[in-house]
């Protein structure tokens, strides 16, 4: 049996990133080349807006799912990058950086997930940084590396305003850019680069809330050594709204930077609340004082419940101890490692990122999780086990060969099981058969949680690590407490729709929805919904059938009772078809109406190219076996876990600008 740990240091994922090890750098001029290698800390706050997904350790899915459907992320327009020539190439890779391994231990930790990133994609990777904290040589850097026209440019936004020049020449270039560690995502940023890869602060301490408060308490308090920090206060928020949930009262607390003076305020504020029973810091400066508090006062673990940000030797004394329950990890190992993942992913196929933040963190340290991990030579089986099969049908060998691909690269061995036809006590069997054959971790879909609970929580228990792709919900609404979902975010992909179709204009926004009923669909719906009411829209859903001539009749007669309405997204093939056959009849073109759609298909491709539609939304199957192998290999080898319940693998747009590309590479990457 083989029993995952998570954490030595500090690492962790939400999603994608991989390739080949410290190759040759790039032969470019440099200011300096940095060679990277590992080492374990973990310091700054990375100040990012965040998705509020919860995991699974209570029972809060309604809750969740209201935070995620009010609080998604803006989508920015970014220029679709240039795909290389030939996918199974090479790559080069800069990555321009603020600070390096050399002057700061916390970005050891950092270039060794982008040193082992480049070993699992295929890249190479040159890392350029100053010599000390500097906002212009850094962006000189970024000067530099457009000027070497490399495949991808991956960097740190720590000033927007500055680096929003040289950013925006390399995407003039159509050379794909990622931010990781440092900066707040495109939208805020005001740069259109892919996405930015970093903690969800508001996440962390919503989830830490979660597990501070699972047993009950009466009062929960956040100690806070830096007021006034953005992220901080995102942190602060965070555990405010968990303790708000499970009926606790809730207060902040300020200290300082002064160890001795903290202790004081702490034990000055326990005397005057002693109802006090959880606790929460802000990461090593809130950590230290508060430890020396419990030992003024002589307190144990017996008396108060406590939680913190980050980690230390300090931290993790007290989680192996048992006086604090976990360390909070931004896992700066996967920001480096999953920029390299996602802009191989972006300059080979197209795959871009699914959201304009993607968390790499929280990751929880737990005594469970600090040990040793094999790393990347060691041998490992992934067993994937799936409801369907590239056999009998054709959407399974992109997801299949994403699944192989990923294999391939981080010298897995991969075993795909599948049931003839579609078949569920088939497929639970073949979930069974499995964990019987005891591999190093699990992938499979999850399109019967009710059936699949026994099967996967007998993986578990075996300490097999188990993630999910294509079919599910996520360890919260599935109830069973696998690692992480891979797949499409529907709510994010009608809201970002929403959101492209309404910047072109209009009056009145409709989503045709041929599968009322369906969960899904409903969550495009309320995402689309939501663009429209931000944008000053009017809004309505109309509810057609799989009958395409009646589902056209049904359109147009609703146009001739609405003749304001002008921007219409449809959920699919299903919608979309009767929709072009209604414009027909009613003599209407692309200068009359704004329309998008869910997913492709010929049709969809056709009326993309001729400008009548413009986008179809790709859930970017390729993605999700991808995603899931690389995830997996993550945990096993490096201790590094997935941030968040769900892991989106899509939206993906396919435009106009795109639709060339994504044809070409159709049934084998897309």
């Amino acid at each position: 049996m083989k029993k995952i740990k998570s954490l030595k240091m500090i690492l962790g994922l939400a999603v994608l990133a991989f390739l080949a090890a410290a190759c040759e750098p790039q032969v470019v001029e440099v200011e300096k080349e940095v060679q990277v290698e590992v080492t374990v800390e973990v310091e700054k706050i990375v100040e990012v807006e965040v998705e509020k997904e919860v995991e699974k350790i209570v029972e809060v899915e309604k809750e969740v799912e209201k935070i995620v459907e009010v609080e998604v992320e803006k989508v920015v327009e970014v220029k679709i990058p240039v795909i290389v020539d030939d996918p199974n190439r090479t790559l080069d890779i800069i990555a321009v950086q603020h600070a390096e391994c050399a002057w700061d231990s916390f970005w050891c930790t950092v270039q060794a997930g982008i040193t082992q990133g480049a070993a699992d994609n295929n890249v190479n990777v040159t890392v350029l940084a100053p010599d000390s904290f500097d906002v212009d040589k850094t962006a000189s850097l970024i000067e530099q590396a457009v000027a070497a026209q490399p495949d991808a440019i991956m960097l740190t936004v720590t000033d927007a305003t500055v680096f929003k020049e040289p950013i925006q020449a390399a995407l003039d270039l159509g050379i794909p850019v990622v931010a990781y560690n440092a900066g707040a995502g495109p939208v805020i940023d005001g740069i259109g680069y892919l996405t930015y890869l970093g903690q969800d602060e508001y996440a962390g301490g919503y989830l830490g809330g979660q597990r501070l408060s699972a047993d009950g308490g009466t009062k929960g308090v956040c100690v806070n050594h830096v007021p006034g920090h953005t992220g901080v206060a995102l942190r602060c928020a965070g555990f405010e709204q968990a303790m708000s949930e499970a009926g606790i009262a809730y207060e902040e607390l300020a200290i300082n930077d002064d160890p001795s003076e903290s202790a004081t305020i702490l034990g000055d504020y326990y005397a005057a609340n002693p109802d006090v029973d959880i606790w929460i810091t802000m990461g090593p400066n809130g950590a230290v004082p508060f430890y020396a508090f419990m030992g003024n006062e002589g307190l144990t673990a017996d008396d108060i419940t406590h939680g913190t940000f980050d980690n230390s030797p300090e931290i993790t004394e007290n989680i192996l101890n048992g006086t604090t329950m976990f360390g909070i990890d931004q896992q700066p190992f996967l920001q480096g490692y999953g920029a390299v993942t996602a802009l191989s992913l972006a300059a080979r196929y197209g795959i871009l990122p699914a959201g304009p933040v993607t968390a790499t963190g929280p990751g929880f340290i737990t005594p469970d999780t600090i040990g040793d991990f094999p790393g990347a030579d060691s041998p490992m089986k992934i067993i994937a086990v799936q409801h369907a099969e590239c056999a009998w049908d054709a959407f399974w060998c992109v997801v299949q060969n994403g699944a192989t691909t990923a294999a391939d690269r981080m010298n897995i061995d991969l075993q795909i099981l599948a049931p003839d036809s579609f078949d569920v006590d088939k497929t639970a069997s073949l979930i069974e058969q499995a964990v019987a054959a005891e591999p190093d971790a699990i992938m499979l879909t999850v399109t019967d949680p009710a059936v699949f609970k026994d099967p996967i929580e007998s993986a578990l228990a075996a300490g097999i690590p188990v993630v999910a792709y294509n079919a599910g919900a996520g360890p919260v609404a599935d109830g069973i407490d696998y690692s992480t979902y891979l797949g499409q975010d529907e709510y994010a992909g009608g809201y970002q729709g929403g959101q492209r179709l309404a910047a072109l204009g209009g009056t009145k926004g409709v989503c045709v929805n041929h599968a009322p009923g369906h969960t899904g669909v409903a969550k495009r719906c309320a995402g689309f919904e939501q663009a429209m009411t931000e944008a000053g829209l009017d809004y309505e859903e109309l509810v057609t059938n799989d009958d395409p001539a009646e589902s056209a009749t049904i359109i147009g007669d609703y146009y001739s009772a609405n003749p304001d309405a002008d921007i219409f997204i449809t959920m699919g093939p299903g919608s979309a078809v009767p929709f072009y056959a209604f414009m027909e009849n009613e003599g209407l073109t692309k200068d009359d109406i704004v329309h998008g759609t869910f997913d492709l298909s010929p049709e969809i491709s056709a009326m993309i190219s001729s400008g009548v539609t413009q986008f179809g939304i790709d859930q970017q199957p390729f993605l999700q076996g991808y995603g899931a192998v690389q995830a997996l290999n993550l945990m096993v080898r490096h201790g590094v876990v997935p941030a968040l319940p769900v892991t989106p693998t899509g939206p993906g747009f396919v435009t106009v600008d795109n639709l060339t590309v994504v044809q070409a590479l159709a049934g084998e990457f897309r």
